[in-house]
C-alpha cells in the first residue's frame, strides 16, 4: 500500500510547536492559572509522625484566624466510595501510614491566609513507631501476583543449578539504588469548581479520561459528572499519568464550601507525598547479584535479586515491599520478578 507524501517531510524540517507562541509569551495557563474572580485558596495539612493514629484535632485558633473559610479533617470530611487506591480515600481515617500524608486542610480568601492558618492548627497523635529500612531479609517481603506492567511475577528458563555446579569463578555483589525523585517544573496542581452535581477539574495531569473515571469513583459520581480541563501540563515524567490524592482534596475543598478551590503541592510537600503516593518518585532497590563463569567461555548463569518499596495507604513502606529474582543459566535466560 503505497503511503501518501506530505507537503514537507517530517524529519529534517522545521515544525512549529503548536502551543510555541503561548508558553513563550506566558499567555499559557497551567492548572493553577485558571483565572476565577471567586477562587478560594486550599492548603495541605500533612501529618508529622511516620505511622501512628490521631488522637486529637485543636482547629480553633486556625478556625479564628483572619481570611478561614473552613478546615477538613477526617472528623469533617465528606464521606468517600472505596477504591482500589486508596490513597484516593483521603480524611476517612484517623490512621496515619506515613509522615507527609494529607490528614487536613485548610481553605481561606487568600493563599497567605491559608498558608498561615494551617500552621496554627494543633493536631496529637498516638505514635506507633516506625519501620521503614528494607532488606532482602525483611519479615514482610512479599511477591506480588504481576509486576509492571502485566509481566508474570515468575518466569524461569534454563537450568541455573547445574550452570552454577559447572562454574569455575564466582562473584556475588550488593548493590543499592537510592530513591529518586521526577519533580517536575509544575507541582502538582488543581482547582475543583462544582456546579450544582457536575464537577470540573483544571488539572495538570498527562491522563485526563483516567483522571475523570478514578476521581468520579471515588466521589460516587457518573463520569459523564466530571470534566478535566487540562491544555498545558509544565513536566511530568509519568508522575501526572493518575489523579493522586490532592485533586479529590481541592474537589472535597469546594464542595465543603461552595466555592471554587485552589490547590497545589508545595515543592516540599512533593518529596513528602511522592515517595509513598505515587506523586513523583522511584523507589529505593537494593539487588544482590550472583554470578558463575567457566574459565574461559561463557558466562553459564546468573541470580541477580532485588527489592523494593511502594507504599500503599495502611502500611509502612517495608510492608508493601517485594522482591525481585532474575535467574539465568546456559541454555538461557530465565527471570522471577516482582515489583
Amino acid at each position: 500500500m503505497a503511503v501518501p507524501a506530505t507537503a514537507s517531510p517530517a524529519l529534517g524540517s522545521r515544525a512549529q510547536r503548536l502551543e510555541a507562541r503561548e508558553k513563550v509569551t506566558g499567555a499559557a495557563r497551567y492548572a493553577y492559572e485558571h483565572p476565577r474572580e471567586d477562587a478560594a485558596y486550599g492548603w495541605i495539612i500533612g501529618a508529622t509522625i511516620a505511622r501512628g493514629t490521631i488522637r486529637s484535632i485543636d482547629a480553633g485558633p486556625a478556625l479564628a484566624a483572619p481570611g478561614v473559610i473552613a478546615i477538613l479533617t477526617h472528623e469533617n470530611a465528606p464521606e468517600l466510595q472505596p477504591v482500589p487506591d486508596g490513597e484516593l480515600s483521603i480524611l476517612q481515617s484517623p490512621e496515619v501510614s506515613y509522615r507527609g500524608q494529607i490528614i487536613g486542610a485548610v481553605v481561606a480568601e487568600t493563599l497567605e491566609a491559608a498558608r498561615e492558618a494551617a500552621a496554627l492548627v494543633r493536631i496529637g497523635y498516638d505514635d506507633g513507631g516506625h519501620d521503614v529500612m528494607l532488606t532482602p531479609q525483611h519479615p514482610k517481603l512479599y511477591k506480588p501476583d504481576v509486576v509492571n506492567p502485566r509481566f508474570p511475577t515468575d518466569t524461569e528458563q534454563g537450568d541455573c543449578d547445574a550452570a552454577f555446579a559447572q562454574a569455575a569463578v564466582q562473584l556475588d555483589a550488593t548493590y543499592t539504588t537510592a530513591a529518586t525523585h521526577n519533580n517536575p517544573m509544575e507541582p502538582h496542581a488543581t482547582m475543583a469548581v462544582w456546579d450544582g452535581g457536575a464537577l470540573t477539574l483544571y488539572d495538570s495531569t498527562q491522563g485526563a479520561p483516567s483522571a475523570r473515571e478514578s476521581v468520579a469513583k471515588v466521589l460516587g459520581l457518573d463520569p459523564q459528572q466530571v470534566r478535566v480541563i487540562s491544555p498545558h501540563v509544565g513536566g511530568g515524567f509519568g508522575s501526572k499519568g493518575t489523579p493522586r490524592p490532592h485533586v479529590v482534596l481541592a474537589a472535597l475543598c469546594a464542595k465543603v464550601t461552595d466555592r471554587p478551590v485552589k490547590l497545589a503541592v508545595t515543592r516540599q510537600q512533593m518529596f513528602d507525598l511522592g515517595l509513598v503516593t505515587g506523586c513523583a518518585t522511584r523507589p529505593s532497590s537494593p539487588a544482590s547479584a550472583s554470578w558463575r563463569s567457566r574459565r574461559p567461555g561463557p558466562m553459564p548463569g546468573s541470580v541477580p535479586t532485588r527489592s523494593a518499596t511502594s507504599g500503599p495507604r495502611g502500611s509502612t513502606p517495608p510492608a508493601a515491599s517485594s522482591t525481585s529474582t532474575t535467574r539465568s543459566g546456559e541454555s538461557g535466560a530465565t527471570g522471577r520478578s516482582s515489583t
